[in-house]
This record gives structure tokens, C-alpha cells and sequence, in this order.
């Protein structure tokens, strides 16, 4: 319970020297500070890290790589500890870009020539990673890391060729002669691997032509620490490697890659439920429409899912309940872009309507089907023209740990949907910075909620149901944040260094959202959370609040 006014008045009061006496001045003022600094602060004591590895598993590396993982906490960072196959412990206390993924995170490289004695049937090395809270806090170690090692030669490299003019009866899978179906060339490759004593790092190479989806029935290689992949070869476009149909069922490997293909209206499955794992790379997926659309893949049925450098358009939903999403492209669907998946980094949603259906769309939504879930971030998303909810919680018995920062959510300007983003579930530690939602309503729905900071951002209206809800009592904190229009009941203007009113942004009507000069929102934030903006551009310091600098 807070103090009662007249206690704020009489301890205000003497911290101002209305008082002489020195040590009752110095007791109150003391007391007052104390209580002002603890309610304006979250300690986050019982709040643990939200961090995921930014690195897809059991990649071959046969030169210098680099691996990162992306760590947000109320009270900041300390370190994030990497280790690598048990050498020494490598301490990295800022977050800088990694030209490999093209984010800003903590990462260090490893080099293959210097983790010691590989076995060349089972190549694997382990990279160990631990985020540490600053101040107070619960570290999270993360699930090891595998990669494989290869030789530098190429010997463990075996790769077949496929072409829509080849021959799975006459070909023999060289770039001469090459096969007709991935499904045939999976087959060599087995029969290659039942030759060798060392792992083989199998790539199918395909040439332009329309392809059939699964191994009909055909042997391939299932080993469980090393991608298949299957690829589009060397200067052929995504959309001109085109699979089609479905009629081979499933493809076999556990681990398969795909890169540099594309999809059209087909919906595959994983060859073991709950334990093949799928990797997207430079692809592109296309379905019937945003309202009939039918689902690229189901994300329940799959043990990992990790898409990057990935367009995907016209279904319903978009990327739904990957592991990984970095570099994906959401375009012209009907309902959810982004659902379950557990690291959006550097994403983009261009269009959302659902037209007069009955779906219920989201730019970012975590629903939790009654079960307490934890540790998700959105790090780095762009939605324009999404006639959605932005970001949306439901269903869940707890939801905790959930990190969105730099994040710019803009439905369409002439929009009269009732659509607004939602938290309605018990949670603690929640993070949202340099978020802009320059035309929606960002509505809190539940009080039972602890370890909140809501910082760095532009909202339209920020607002709870009721007053009270979750932010009377000390558990969300608000600071350096800007309310454009504060008219309606549960309207939230409290906290520190918060502005309201015209945001200053460079040209609304034509959606450029960076605040020009003599903004209010810049120059704002000496300590923002990230130190580049939603589109990956430097932040100065003090920063600008919102999602752009």
C-alpha cells in the first residue's frame, strides 16, 4: 500500500528546508528518496534473463564463425559468458554487430583450427552461452549450442545435381547429367554416406525447373546433427527453383535445409513429428490468398523451425511458432504474421487484412493454449499497413520473460477497425522499448503483473481498463515515453520524463515516422536499450524514443 497523502505533503515539505531541524531533514529525506527510487524502479530480483541464441544448430563451419545471442533484462546486461568445447570462458559486456547476421548482439567467434581433436565420424563441437543480469536478477544459461566441423579440402563434401530437364533412369547426378527429383538424388547421397567411415555434408544442387516435394518412398541420409541441403544451385533464382506438389509425401532427413527455392501453394510435413527440424534460407513462400490460404507447415508438428532471409505472402497466417525468424517478410495475409515464434529479429509485415472474415490478426502474438509459457523477443520489427492488433497476449496461464524492443506498428491511415494491442495475462518481467505505434491504442488488461518497464516509446493512447490496473502499485514502470492523445477514461500519462501531444514525426500522412528537428521525442533517452533503431540504424546518445531515430 502507498503512503497517504498527507505523508508525501509533510516529507516533500521537509526535503524542500522548510524544516530546520538537520537530522530530521536528512531522516525524511532519506525515507522519501528511498520510496520514490524503489517505486519508480523495478528491482527485477525474481526476473530472469530473456535471451535466445541468434545461430541456427549443427551448421559446418570450415573457417572463422561467428555466434551470437540477443539478452534483454529490466536492469540491463552485465555479460553474456561464451565457452567454447570447455576452453576458456570468453566475457562479452556489449552488444555490437555481428556482420554475420547483420545484428546488434553479443557474439564471439569461433574458430574451427583451435577447439582441438575433432572425431570425423561425429564432427561436433559445443559453444556454451550464460546472460547475467545487472545489479539483481536471475542469469539464464542457454541450451548448448552444436556445431559441425569439416575439412577445409571439400573431401567431406558430396553433392548431387538435379534439373527440371534431367533423368532419374539415365542421370548420375553430375552437373552433366544430372537427376530429375530431389527424391532421387537424396538416394545417392544415402548411398554415398553407407560408403564413407567420416560424416558427409550432403548438398543437392538444383537446377531451374518445377519440383515435387518428398522422397517417394526413397532412402535418404537421417542423420540427426547434420542439414541436408537442398539448394538452388549457383546463379539460379528462388523463383525459378519452384516446388509444386506434395505427390513424393515427405522428405526423409531430420535435418533439412532449403535454400534459395521457392513454394507455391503447398503445405508439407515433417518426415518424424516433434523431432525433424526445417531451416528456410533466401526462399520464398506464396500461397492462394489471404483468407483461404492454406498453411505452409504446421510449427506444432516440427522440433525446430528456423527461417531466415525468407519471404512469405498470401496465406492467412505468416511465420507461426518458429524457433527463429531473422530477416522474414510477411506480405498481404489475412490474420496472424507472427504467432508463437520465439526470436523475430529484423522482420518486416507489409499488409493485414482480414477482410470480412472473422479472423482475429495480429502483427506479434504469443497465445498460450492454457499453458505457462516464457522467454520470447521481438528484436527489430517493421509492420506497415497492418489492419491488426500490434501486439497481443491470450490464453495463457503465465506468460513471463517476454522482451519487444524496436518496434514501429502502423495500420493503415484511414483505418476505422477497432483493433489495438492487448496484454491480458499474468506476467513477470516484460520489457517493451523504442516501440511506435503511431495510430493504434496500446490497452493494459491485467494486474497481476510484476517487473514491467514500458521505456523509450510513442504510443497513440496507452491506456488500462480500469485505473490501476498493474500500474498503482509500483509493478510497471513508465519513463521516457510520449502519448499523443490522452483524451478517454484510463488514460496513462504518469511516470518519468513522459510528453504528450504532437510527436513531431516527418511525415505521418506518408509514413515516415522519424521525428524531425525540434521533436519532442528526441534527444530523450541516455541509456535506451538497444543501441540501433528498427531498421538497424545508429542510435545517438541521448537517443531518440520510439522505434526510429
Amino acid at each position: 500500500m502507498g503512503r497517504p497523502p498527507i505523508a508525501d505533503s509533510m516529507i516533500k515539505r521537509m526535503c524542500s528546508g522548510r524544516f530546520i531541524g538537520l537530522m530530521m531533514y536528512i531522516m525524511a529525506c532519506s525515507i522519501y528518496l528511498t520510496a520514490e527510487i524503489a517505486r519508480a524502479e523495478p528491482t527485477g530480483r525474481d526476473a530472469q534473463v530473456i535471451a535466445h541464441w541468434n545461430v541456427v544448430p549443427f551448421q559446418a563451419i570450415d573457417a572463422p564463425f561467428n555466434v551470437g545471442v540477443v539478452a534483454f533484462h529490466i536492469n540491463g546486461i552485465d555479460r553474456v559468458e561464451f565457452q567454447i568445447n570447455g576452453g576458456e570462458i570468453r566475457n562479452i559486456t556489449e552488444m555490437s554487430h555481428n556482420p554475420r547476421t547483420g545484428t546488434n548482439e553479443y557474439w564471439t567467434t569461433v574458430d574451427p583450427t583451435d577447439v582441438g581433436e575433432i572425431d570425423p565420424k561425429q564432427p561436433l563441437i559445443e559453444i556454451r552461452a550464460t546472460a547475467f543480469p545487472k545489479n539483481a536478477g536471475i542469469e539464464r544459461e542457454l541450451p548448448p549450442m552444436a556445431l559441425n566441423v569439416k575439412a577445409t579440402d571439400g573431401r567431406q563434401d558430396a553433392i548431387v545435381w538435379v534439373s527440371g530437364d534431367g533423368d532419374d533412369v539415365r542421370g548420375d547426378g553430375s552437373e552433366s547429367k544430372p537427376f530429375r527429383q530431389p527424391a532421387r538424388a537424396l538416394r545417392l547421397l544415402k548411398e554415398v554416406e553407407n560408403r564413407r567411415n567420416d560424416a558427409v555434408f550432403g548438398t543437392i544442387y538444383l537446377k531451374k525447373g518445377n519440383y515435387v516435394w518428398g522422397s517417394a518412398g526413397e532412402p535418404s541420409p537421417m542423420a540427426d546433427t547434420r542439414w541436408v541441403n537442398i539448394s538452388a544451385a549457383p546463379d539460379v533464382k528462388p523463383d525459378d527453383v519452384m516446388f509444386m506438389s506434395t505427390e513424393g509425401g515427405r522428405f526423409q532427413p531430420l535435418l533439412l535445409k532449403i535454400t534459395g527455392a521457392s513454394f507455391e501453394s503447398i503445405s508439407i510435413t515433417p518426415s518424424k513429428n516433434k523431432v525433424s527440424q526445417l531451416w528456410l534460407d533466401k526462399s520464398n513462400i506464396y500461397g492462394s490468398g489471404p483468407w483461404e490460404g492454406e498453411a505452409f507447415y504446421h510449427g506444432s508438428n516440427w522440433n525446430g523451425l528456423y527461417f531466415t532471409n525468407v519471404f512469405i505472402s498470401d496465406f492467412v497466417n505468416g511465420a507461426t511458432h518458429l524457433t527463429l525468424a531473422r530477416n522474414v517478410t510477411v506480405s498481404n495475409i489475412g490474420s496472424d504474421a507472427f504467432s508463437g515464434t520465439r526470436l523475430v529479429v529484423n522482420s518486416d509485415v507489409n499488409g493485414i487484412d482480414r477482410g470480412e472474415t472473422q479472423f482475429h490478426p495480429d502483427v506479434y502474438q504469443i497465445y498460450c493454449g492454457r499453458k505457462s509459457l516464457e522467454n520470447f523477443i521481438v528484436y527489430g520489427l517493421v509492420a506497415r499497413d497492418a489492419e491488426a492488433q500490434g501486439i497481443f497476449s491470450g490464453g495463457c496461464s503465465s506468460l513471463d520473460n517476454v522482451a519487444v524492443v524496436n518496434a514501429l506498428l502502423i495500420r493503415p491511415l484511414l483505418s476505422n477497425q477497432p483493433l489495438l494491442s492487448q496484454w491480458n495475462v499474468k506476467s513477470n518481467h516484460l520489457i517493451f522499448s523504442g516501440i511506435t505505434m503511431p495510430n493504434s491504442t496500446f490497452l493494459w488488461r491485467n494486474n497481476d503483473v510484476r517487473n514491467v518497464l514500458i521505456e523509450g516509446s510513442v504510443f497513440y493512447r496507452l491506456s488500462t481498463t480500469f485505473k490501476g490496473y498493474g500500474f498503482e502499485e509500483g509493478a510497471i514502470s513508465l519513463r521516457h515515453n510520449h502519448i499523443i492523445d490522452t483524451r478517454g477514461t484510463g488514460m496513462r500519462v504518469d511516470g518519468i520524463d513522459i510528453t504528450t501531444g504532437d510527436a513531431g514525426f516527418a511525415d505521418d500522412d506518408r509514413g515516415d515516422f522519424r521525428p524531425v528537428p525540434g521533436s519532442p521525442l528526441r534527444n530523450r533517452n541516455s541509456n535506451p536499450f538497444s543501441k540501433v533503431d528498427a531498421l538497424a540504424q545508429p542510435r545517438k546518445v541521448p537517443s531518440s524514443i520510439g522505434a526510429l531515430e
